[in-house]
């Protein structure tokens, strides 16, 4: 466990895979939109894609609240 006044690298590491993942989902997001306005067909394929990529944005934020939680680390 990490002390107060030290940095907690795997604390780091789980916020950065939960910040990949939030962008990730942004960008599907942003995907879809410009499908629908351009009237693609593809918007039901990258539908699916974002719901995988929030499936794996709440798992990302899950860990890092559980470890930040579980070590009180900062």
């Amino acid at each position: 466990m990490a002390q107060r006044n030290e940095k907690c690298l795997e604390r780091e590491r789980l916020l950065m895979e939960w910040t990949v993942c939030s962008r990730r989902v942004t960008q599907l997001l942003d995907e879809e939109h410009a499908a629908i306005k351009n009237m693609e067909p593809r918007s039901a394929r990258i539908a699916e894609r974002i719901w995988l990529a929030k499936e794996e944005e709440v798992a990302a934020c899950r860990a890092y609240f559980s470890h930040v939680n579980k070590h009180d680390c900062i």
